[in-house]
């Protein structure tokens, strides 16, 4: 048997070929949710151009297909409106169109169940919790706003310069490195007081003892 006959007959196996079914689709999924990646579609396109290669020599029920197609519809739904309800029922969806992804009675063809439930399991537990709690944290806006720093103090790094009408420079505000800019030339080492933000620069005064 060459190595083309052997890559057949795994492709074929329909345990290998459910397994190529869902990542396909579950790669597509998190393609749509985080698109623009590039690896995940890679990966969807490959895994699904393999399964319909060994789905095609095997007796596939359309049925399951479909209950298959509506659970990681489900997914999506979820992963929009973030309630784990949807994701559960998805789950549920994903797990009876496992069950019936070949027609019964055509060489006893059908996938384990093990790995049925261990592919629900999974496919429930990375939708209704980890790639909703990891999009929730991505749309999340910063908690510390820029605003926290009006009124804070600072020391200047660089000696403040002219550029039009003000004079530019660099400051250590809490921490961290910011460009500033105030209304007179202030010398290396100067404090300053933030007292407006804008962008990412600082407008800052001499800080009054």
């Amino acid at each position: 048997m060459d190595v083309a006959q052997a890559l057949f007959a795994l492709l074929t196996n329909p345990n290998v070929a459910y397994v190529l079914l869902v990542a396909g689709l579950l790669a597509l999924v998190l393609a749509i949710a985080v698109p623009g990646t590039g690896f995940i579609e890679i990966v969807a396109v490959v895994c699904l151009a393999l399964a319909i290669i060994g789905l095609s020599q095997l007796p596939v029920n359309v049925a399951g297909i479909a209950l298959i197609l509506l659970g990681l519809a489900l997914f999506i739904v979820d992963l929009k409106v973030q309630s784990g309800l949807i994701a559960l029922g998805g789950a549920v969806a994903l797990g009876l169109g496992s069950l019936f992804l070949f027609r019964p009675g055509e060489q006893a063809i059908m996938v384990s169940w093990w790995l049925i439930l261990a592919v629900t399991l999974g496919s429930a537990a990375l939708f209704g919790f980890g790639a909703t709690r990891a999009l929730r944290a991505m749309r999340t806006p910063p908690r510390m706003s820029m605003d926290r720093l009006v009124g804070a103090s600072g020391v200047l790094r660089t000696a403040l310069t002219p550029e039009g009408n003000h004079f530019v420079g660099t400051a250590l505000v809490e921490g961290e490195l910011w460009t500033v800019r105030a209304d007179q030339p202030l010398a290396e080492n100067t404090e300053v007081v933030v007292q407006a933000v804008e962008g990412l620069t600082l407008h800052v005064a001499p800080k009054r003892r």
